[in-house]
């Protein structure tokens, strides 16, 4: 057998464990890590999704791993083989706020980011028998008394704390954050009158009855939302106030071109199906879809945005 024959004949072979490992990730099923609690509507979004990868065929399972408002989950996810089988679906608290804050162990270069899914606007809402009614109500009493008017959040650097500070800076006033260990508590204390204000997702509004939670006072998008027409924006009642949240799907840097380019077509596959349209109706979320060379602009430039509003935000 001639030298460039026994080549030919080991190319096989010495492709064989690459093809392997290849094969067996593929084989395996996806891991979708939600870094929050079970129940929230990023669970139910994650969980929408992995149904919809079952359906078409590739299993996937999500596993919730709370914990340190989001940097737990969103570490261990760095810390992943980059195989493409772990994947984290998180959004600007862990991968924009925290880690501009300092408050985070891992770094922007330890993920690769595949594709934003959906954007949600936030709502200022209060209890449906509060004395609140209107945005300028909100600043009239703010005015009053600087200090004394009360917010709820999940946490500090949270999304909420954000929205709730660029509306004080925009409106001019001073508000008092009141965070608590997560949604459900914050949600409670201000249903029990404890606490005057909560910024939620529009989901977060109505109970899956359709019934009000909270009585909405302004919402952060341009124009108004379909699920809550009748709640003005910020911007008609005169505060200059656009936010969205996001969320999207990382992958461990690491992540082969061809891994994130699979896990890329995998998502907007699912994301078209009817599990996951049907959960965003329900969530009142937008579709947003950006690949990954788009979406990782909009991650600089969020992180940008998050560093220039840091210094307004008390480190409870």
């Amino acid at each position: 057998m001639s030298l460039s024959r026994r080549a030919l004949w080991a190319l096989p072979v010495l492709a064989a464990p690459a093809l392997a490992s290849s094969a067996r990730a593929q084989s395996r099923a996806l891991r979708l890590v939600i870094p929050y609690p079970p129940g929230g509507s990023a669970d139910l979004l994650a969980r929408a999704i992995a149904e919809q990868m079952t359906a078409m065929g590739r299993a996937a399972i999500v596993e919730n791993r709370a914990g340190a408002s989001g940097a737990v989950g969103s570490l261990a996810v760095a810390r992943a083989a980059p195989d493409g089988t772990t994947l984290l679906q998180a959004d600007g608290s862990p991968m924009s706020i925290l880690l501009e804050a300092g408050r985070t162990t891992y770094k922007a270069e330890d993920f690769v980011p595949v594709m934003r899914i959906a954007t949600s606007p936030f709502v200022l809402a209060t209890r449906p028998d509060g004395p609140l009614r209107t945005l300028p109500q909100v600043i009239a009493a703010a005015r009053e008394a600087p200090g004394r008017l009360t917010y709820a959040t999940p946490g500090p650097l949270s999304f909420a704390h954000v929205v709730a500070e660029r509306f004080a800076a925009s409106a001019g006033i001073e508000l008092l954050h009141v965070p608590f260990q997560g949604t459900g508590p914050a949600t409670a204390a201000v249903l029990a009158g404890q606490v005057d204000l909560i910024p939620v997702p529009p989901a977060q509004v109505l109970s899956q009855g359709s019934g009000a939670i909270f009585r909405p006072i302004a919402i952060t998008t341009e124009a108004r939302h379909p699920s809550l027409p009748e709640t003005p924006t910020f911007r008609e009642t005169g505060t200059e106030l656009v936010f969205l949240g996001w969320r999207g799907i990382f992958l461990p840097a690491g992540a082969s071109a061809e891994t994130v380019q699979a896990t890329e077509r995998l998502l907007r596959e699912a994301v078209a199906g009817p599990v996951v349209q049907a959960a965003m109706q329900r969530m009142g979320e937008g579709e947003a879809l950006m690949g990954p060379a788009e979406f990782a602009r909009f991650w600089a430039e969020d992180r940008a945005a998050v560093r220039a509003i840091l210094p307004r935000l008390p480190r409870e």
